[in-house]
């Protein structure tokens, strides 16, 4: 297994990956998620933009996926200004989950960001996906922050 930069070569192999991610989010929060393809010119744009990129974890087939896009923080008076590395998808195919994969993606995220001049990387998970916060929690990640919903 080796991880790269996906090139506009991998889309339909993305999206397949896509598919699986989009599928589990809808199983762990079905009244907000429904399962979707992902677009095609979504993948594309992210590929082509130099401050952002899907690094693919592949043997025979791509098998795991990250995006990672370089943000600013927004232009606040009271946030201090820097470069963070945002993890906006993550997603390792079921049959290659648990044998390490997640964990080089991951350490491939933070090289990444490291040659972007971040300072940290940060990502959002569902709260009902113990075994991504368990991955999160053994990478070092810490809780910072609650997304907070009301239904009406």
């Amino acid at each position: 297994m080796k991880i790269r930069k996906a090139t506009t070569k991998d889309i339909s192999g993305i999206i397949d990956l896509y598919t699986i991610l989009f599928s589990d989010m809808a199983k762990l929060q079905p009244g907000y998620f429904k399962v979707a393809k992902q677009d095609d010119e979504f993948i594309r744009m992210i590929i082509e933009n130099e401050d952002s990129d899907i690094l693919i974890a592949y043997d025979t087939k791509i098998i795991g996926l990250a995006l990672v896009q370089k943000q600013k923080t927004p232009p606040y008076n009271c946030l201090v200004e820097h470069n963070f590395a945002y993890l906006m998808d993550f997603v390792v195919e079921p049959v290659f989950r648990n044998k390490g994969i997640g964990k080089k993606l991951i350490e491939s995220v933070k090289k990444w960001a490291l040659e972007k001049d971040c300072k940290y990387i940060e990502l959002n998970v569902l709260s009902q996906n113990d075994k991504a916060i368990a991955l999160y929690k053994a990478m070092d990640f810490d809780e910072e922050m609650k997304t907070m919903r009301m239904k009406l």
